[in-house]
């Protein structure tokens, strides 16, 4: 009986334990330098890395996904069914007209900017971080608390869809479980997704762990509160992705 089909007649293994892939494995790739690896390979690194094995670029674990190879031959394995994530972060790609409007039916819409505009929960990559942000479809631009300015930006935007959730009251830097690990600082600190009232605004913004707050984007400058409303997802999801 042949062997399982592999790519070493094309040299193409993991640059971690430098095996050749073969069609049962799980494979992932970092986002910001595109290498490719196992995934248990990769993930054991990055829990003392955060950086790529095989070119050093600035890695986290909630930078990668799964890609998938095409073989000669089909196995047992190609039929199997892939169960669909709990939640789905999608790009965007904000110099284009608006998302379609079956886009932001699945989407969370919570509070809005300091001008009234709706805003959506949504990630943004920016300085070396994965920031919670604010989605505002009007204008085509996401906001997201950084260094003590609000910053607006149009790259590397991802909203959040297909989510059951719940907000759940937390205070002075605490989270509760299930509570959607949304980004992480450029220390590999997880950041998460909340809300508060100020200035009779509702802002979506982070919760910064460590600095027991939650840093929201109001106006140019980024603001606090000790009191918040974290995004949790309902008990069928799960949190971590």
């Amino acid at each position: 009986m042949d062997a399982a089909p592999t790519l070493s007649n094309l040299n193409v293994m993991c640059g971690i334990c430098t095996e050749f892939y073969k069609a049962n494995d799980v494979i992932f790739t970092t986002s910001s330098c595109g290498h490719v690896f196992h995934k248990e390979c990769l993930m054991r690194w990055l829990f003392t890395s955060r950086t790529c094995p095989q070119c050093r670029a600035m890695c986290h674990r909630q930078r990668t996904h799964r890609i998938y190879l095409n073989f000669g031959e089909r196995t047992a394995l190609d039929d199997e069914e892939i169960e669909p994530p709990a939640i789905q972060w999608v790009p965007l790609d904000l110099d284009e007209s608006n998302p379609p409007k079956s886009l932001l039916d699945k989407a969370i819409q919570c509070g809005t900017d300091d001008e009234g505009n709706d805003t959506y929960v949504a990630r943004v990559y920016y300085a070396d971080d994965l920031l919670p942000a604010n989605y505002v479809p009007s204008k085509q631009v996401a906001y997201a608390p950084y260094g003590c300015h609000a910053h607006t930006l149009t790259d590397q935007v991802d909203i959040l869809i297909d989510c059951e959730h719940k907000w759940v009251p937390a205070e002075n830097g605490q989270v509760p479980p299930q509570a959607i690990q949304t980004g992480y600082s450029e220390i590999g600190e997880t950041l998460y997704t909340a809300r508060a009232t100020y200035q009779e605004f509702t802002l979506l913004g982070k919760v910064h762990p460590s600095h027991r707050v939650i840093y929201m984007p109001f106006r140019g400058q980024e603001v606090n509160s000790s009191q918040y409303e974290v995004l949790v997802l309902s008990p069928k999801d799960q949190a971590d992705r």
